[in-house]
């Protein structure tokens, strides 16, 4: 399958990609920039390469055309942040994709509440981010159950690793949460727990 990985080159997509190549699809990766992956691996020399800015591309109505004309049997979008940018994509791909995968969030579920956070746990979505995401979702799910659209939405909890920074509550990065608060270490950690000691 021709697989088309949008954010292709960023934390997930560093290890998504490389494992697309290893279970035999054409691999296309889409990147803002042509930077290098958190990781090195010998499948990204069979990886494709597009250099497109979202953003700009979006703003000019042209992103989900560009993103069809690549051909794709299956997208995978790990950088849709708003409905509108959900909504170009998939009028552009309605009919042309046997199947786009989209990389939501667990903040749709808001809090946890219990845990471990099922699929069928009420959902109070928090923060700008997170109330996006849900709004993407809904729209998504709309156009599974209406038009047929072929989408999945997946619900990777906190990233974290090479490449990408611990994230607080509100979405702000551990590390910038620490230098507000003038500490080294955030609060509840292990680290913190020996220091007061």
């Amino acid at each position: 399958m021709r697989v088309v990985v949008i954010g292709g080159t960023g934390h997930i997509g560093t290890f998504l990609s490389p494992r697309l190549v290893e279970a035999s699809h054409d691999v296309i990766c889409v990147t803002r920039s042509r930077r290098q992956a958190y990781r090195a691996h010998d499948a990204w020399k069979q990886i494709g390469h597009t250099t497109l800015d979202r953003q700009v591309e979006e703003s000019k109505g042209t992103f989900g055309a560009q993103i069809a004309a690549l051909q794709p049997d299956v997208v995978i979008d790990l950088t849709c942040y708003f409905p509108e940018s959900a909504e170009q994509l998939v009028t552009a791909l309605r009919g042309r994709v046997q199947h786009f995968l989209h990389c939501g969030t667990i903040w749709v579920h808001g809090h946890s509440v219990q845990v471990p956070t099922t699929e069928d746990a009420p959902r109070e979505p928090f923060g700008d981010y997170g109330c996006r995401k849900a709004a993407i979702e809904r729209y998504l799910l709309q156009e599974v159950r209406t038009a047929g659209f072929p989408a999945t939405v997946l619900h990777p909890g906190h990233l974290v690793g090479p490449g990408a920074a611990a994230q607080s509550g509100d979405g702000d990065s551990a590390s910038r949460a620490r230098r507000r608060r003038g500490s080294g270490v955030c609060q509840g950690s292990r680290e913190s727990r020996h220091r007061n000691r």
